[in-house]
């Protein structure tokens, strides 16, 4: 199922099986105006809860992705964790308190705080220490944030340090 209570559009996706949701997920492609070239590149607009975060130019293959969420939730990880791969997490969160997102079965977790009228874009990269069947991530947030994520694995994580 794609939506539920207080989700705006929620989407899984796999190798094997696809949940489409109704409605553009991404902006759709602009034409330029009469006073733009097409050679000039539109400012794209700001971090937004209402839009998935931007990671597909990374090169990250997308598992999950959520806008405009709020309250807590959890999403299956499809194919569970893989040791050694890298988690990418990218959260856009707004509105006053903290968002707490937990791996599960990866036994990591971190903390967001959320700011009043404005939206403040994170992105985490997480190695996996173990491999598991399953997995899942947990998002908690207070009653006032409302959010965006997009969770992938990233095929070219930065090094370590």
């Amino acid at each position: 199922m794609c939506r539920r209570p207080g989700h705006d559009r929620l989407r899984l996706r796999s190798s094997r099986h696809s949940l489409p949701c109704p409605g553009p997920t991404r902006p759709p492609h602009r034409t330029p105006s009469p006073t733009e070239s097409p050679d000039t590149t539109p400012t794209p607009p700001g971090p937004s809860v209402h839009q998935v975060p931007l990671t597909g130019s990374n090169g990250i293959k997308v598992l999950a992705d959520g806008t405009a969420v709020k309250g807590d939730a959890t999403y299956p990880i499809p194919g569970g964790i893989k040791a050694g791969r890298t988690l990418a997490i990218a959260i856009n969160c707004e509105g006053p308190g903290r968002l707490t997102v937990q791996v599960r079965s990866g036994g990591v977790s971190f903390l967001l705080r959320c700011e009043k009228d404005k939206v403040l874009p994170a992105m985490n990269e997480i190695q996996m220490p173990r491999t598991h069947a399953t997995g899942s991530l947990r998002f908690t947030a207070d009653p006032d944030v409302t959010w965006s994520f997009t969770i992938g694995w990233d095929p070219n994580p930065p090094e370590r340090r």
